[in-house]
């Protein structure tokens, strides 16, 4: 089977991270600005805002199988495209909500623009047009985007600062209108038809529910899961325990601050110098984020090395969830192993704010970042067997590709 391809461009990478930066910024990020303006005007409460982003990542989680097998299917791209537009609308309701069930059916609508357009949506659609030089996209991509949290609280705080917390919704959701879809026309010209010369990568016949049974899968289901439970609890809960740890909040300020830019330079150095296997990077990613954890827990005064090293692990584990799939399941089935392996991971995370939030309000954060510690060496103990099985799915492959040759 051939397989058409485009070749990848700077110019349309640096594009596809300035959407992710955009959209990511209008989801998961634009609540760290906007909650304390939202709980004064309309008095809800802390749980009640912040449980909106995990009914948005739940449903998220809930239609990624799906949009994963729609994107394969189907040689026009029905959903990168048109995320920013579902994300706009959502944005533009929580901006006019007076009623929390208005403001929680705004986020209903976010989260289905966040299945629609990050990091999965984006690195199965990578898929389908680059083919085995979707790493390559994936590492030149990602780097831009970890600059997501920098660059759109900035972006939110002056919209907040001169316009209300309203406004800022509804400036952003033009801001998303008027950019998201012409990018990804831009820089996946694939994704709009290709005069019928790719054949569909999730072809009925080449398609075996096998690699959905297999070990390795049910291992990267784990440990892709245990990953996105300590991100979204470190960085979430992260103010809280430094504040646990004693440290002032003008210190802590400028300890965050180290996240995002080393969660950038680790993905710049995979870029430039990593000749590292996918399955060796992901061993490595594991203990740097254990390390980084273990730091956090012990000694204060570790603080920001310790954010540094759980950034670079976290920066490496976003390029992880492209590439490994990519290397262990091949383009034919990559997006909707892909869809199907972000469904659990988004549900934890869905769920982990208000885990997190009982083990520090019921005893402490040091049992949470303790908690962690367990969950990081679990997860550094699952990554050790990822290529003990690669053999095995890779024989599956091919029995999948010499039956798909007879049939055909």
């Amino acid at each position: 089977m051939s397989l058409e391809v485009l070749k990848p461009s700077i110019s349309k990478n640096v594009a596809l991270g300035l959407a992710q930066i955009l959209l990511w910024g209008g989801s998961y990020f634009i609540l760290s600005i906007l909650v304390e303006p939202i709980m004064q005007e309309t008095g809800w409460s802390y749980q009640m805002v912040y449980g909106c982003l995990s009914l948005s990542l739940l449903i998220s989680g809930l239609l990624l199988p799906r949009i994963g097998k729609i994107i394969g299917e189907n040689e026009k791209n029905f959903v990168l495209p048109y995320a920013g537009a579902i994300m706009a609308l959502g944005l533009t309701i929580i901006g006019l909500s007076d009623h929390y069930l208005l403001f929680l059916a705004g986020w209903a609508i976010i989260g289905v623009a966040m299945g629609m357009g990050l990091y999965d949506a984006l690195f199965a659609s990578l898929g389908k047009s680059y083919g085995m030089a979707t790493s390559k996209v994936i590492v030149q991509v990602t780097p831009i985007a970890s600059l997501a949290p920098t660059i759109s609280w900035f972006l939110v705080s002056l919209l907040l600062s001169n316009y209300g917390w309203r406004s800022s919704c509804f400036i952003y959701a033009a801001i998303l209108l008027v950019t998201i879809f012409p990018i990804h026309r831009f820089a996946l010209p694939l994704a709009a038809g290709n005069t019928g010369k790719q054949p569909p990568l999730n072809d009925n016949k080449a398609i075996s529910h096998k690699p959905f049974r297999s070990k390795v899968y049910y291992l990267l289901l784990v440990n892709f899961t245990i990953g996105a439970v300590l991100t979204t609890g470190i960085i979430i809960h992260l103010i809280d325990i430094l504040l646990d740890k004693g440290m002032a909040m003008a210190t802590i300020v400028g300890a965050v601050a180290f996240l995002g830019p080393s969660q950038a330079g680790v993905r710049v150095l995979e870029l430039l110098f990593s000749k590292n296997k996918p399955a060796k990077t992901a061993v490595i990613s594991g203990v740097v984020t254990l390390l980084g954890i273990l730091l956090l827990l012990l000694n204060p005064n570790f603080a920001i090395l310790g954010i540094i090293l759980f950034g670079m692990g976290n920066g490496m584990r976003s390029i992880l969830r492209g590439t490994l799939p990519l290397a262990i399941f091949g383009q034919e089935q990559y997006a909707a192993v892909v869809g199907k392996l972000a469904r659990m991971p988004l549900i934890a995370q869905a769920l982990t704010p208000f885990i997190g939030s009982f083990l520090i309000a019921q005893y402490s954060a040091t049992v949470f970042l303790f908690t962690c510690c367990l969950l990081a060496l679990i997860n550094i103990m699952l990554f050790l067997m990822v290529p003990k099985l690669m053999p095995q799915q890779n024989e599956l492959r091919g029995s999948i590709t010499v039956s798909v040759a007879t049939k055909s």
